[in-house]
């Protein structure tokens, strides 16, 4: 029984990895032309993997010695998620428009910038 959980779990982080493979890859290269495409494919993609929190919601405050436990659990999710979509973002811009963009540190802001 034991061997049966382990195949099925070794299929699954096998299926999510890929499954996450492609859905980054199916993220078409921003250039010139097709900014409003990009970013439909990069909402759509965070959305899916349920990463688009970031870009939701604005960063949770700061934490302290007094945060609650639901506080330090929300800024955990906003900082997961502005990282795996500013590394997803990046990912579908050639280094020559990356370069011209200010280094940000949160996606709504860098998404913004893109637009602008």
């Amino acid at each position: 029984m034991y061997d049966i959980f382990v195949t099925n779990c070794n299929l699954c982080c096998y299926c999510l990895a890929s499954s996450i493979y492609t859905n980054v890859n199916n993220i078409p290269v921003l250039n010139s032309t097709n900014f409003k495409k990009w970013k439909e494919h990069i909402i759509i993609v965070l959305g899916c993997m349920d990463l688009d929190y970031a870009l939701r919601e604005d960063r949770p405050a700061d934490l302290t010695g007094a945060s609650t436990v639901e506080q330090r659990v929300a800024m955990e999710k906003w900082e997961r998620s502005n990282h795996m979509s500013l590394m997803i973002m990046k990912h579908s811009i050639p280094e020559a428009i990356r370069g011209a963009i200010l280094e940000k540190s949160r996606a709504k802001t860098f998404l913004d910038q893109i637009a602008n």
